[in-house]
This record gives structure tokens, sequence and C-alpha cells, in this order.
């Protein structure tokens, strides 16, 4: 019983980010530090880093 509360708790918790997706990634990137570190992870990336870089020097 315990696994099935855990699985169907799983799928509530994934629709639900599915559902609320856009105001999620909202409030997660309204905060300076979480966007700060999401714009160093992605630049750390070597294919968005030259599209990025590209795209701004051109």
């Amino acid at each position: 019983m315990n696994g099935l509360m855990k699985w169907l708790l799983s799928i509530l918790a994934v629709s639900l980010l599915i559902r609320y997706r856009y105001k999620v990634l909202n409030t997660l990137l309204g905060s300076y530090w979480l966007r700060k570190w999401a714009v160093n992870l992605a630049m750390n990336i070597p294919g968005i880093r030259s599209k990025f870089i590209q795209s701004t020097f051109r």
C-alpha cells in the first residue's frame, strides 16, 4: 500500500507541475539567485554558449 501511495503522489505532483509549469518557472526565475544560477548553468553548456555568443556579436 505504501508503494501505491508514493506512486499516486508522484503522478499527482508531475501532473500539477505540467499544468502550472509557467507559473512555477516565473516564480523560480523571479528569484535573483535562482535566475543567476540558471544562467550560469546554461552558459556552461557549450552548444548554448556558442549560439548565445554568435547571436550577440553578429
